[in-house]
């Protein structure tokens, strides 16, 4: 599956702060623009988040929103739980102010890097990125989304970025 880049009116116009990122300090070294990205670090759980704004493929480096409270449309999984190293085991539906994380399991579908699972299928902790947030009453009127099965949603998520 091919990553899809959103369009500019995906995501809202608020908070900004860049920083520049090489490709390698990124978790997904093949960076896209639009989508959510998280910042290697030492200490699983504790890696920055944001969203990767434009990208120099030149350079090998991508620009990446690291504002607190930007709100941008990502992809979701329904996940809650997993199978220690095999799968998913668990799934709920998704609503507005649940805790989004960034995800890098295996069994993560192509292309999506958010999901509700605190933890990962290593059993190693997944790094906050965010809360489902809504920008109009009628996007909120949406939810829940997803329920108990397996699903990936198309959500408003408020990132939580630097300095939160």
């Amino acid at each position: 599956m091919v990553e899809a880049i959103n369009n500019d009116y995906e995501h809202s116009s608020g908070p900004v702060m860049t920083i520049a990122v090489p490709y390698a300090r990124l978790t997904d070294a093949t960076p896209t623009e639009s989508n959510p990205c998280e910042i290697t670090s030492l200490l699983p759980g504790t890696q920055l988040c944001g969203t990767i704004m434009t990208i120099d493929a030149s350079d090998s480096i991508a620009i990446v929103n690291v504002a607190p409270g930007f709100i941008g449309n990502f992809e979701v999984r329904n996940v809650l739980t997993y199978n220690p190293g095999v799968a998913e085991l668990t799934w709920g539906a998704i609503n507005v102010g649940d805790p989004v994380y960034y995800d890098h399991s295996a069994s993560m579908p192509a292309g999506v890097y958010l999901s509700t699972s605190p933890i990962g299928t290593d059993t190693v902790v997944n790094t906050l990125f965010g809360y489902i947030a809504c920008k109009t009453s009628e996007a909120a009127a949406l939810y829940p989304l997803g329920g108990v099965t397996a699903s990936t949603q198309d959500c408003q998520v408020q990132q939580r970025g630097a300095g939160a």
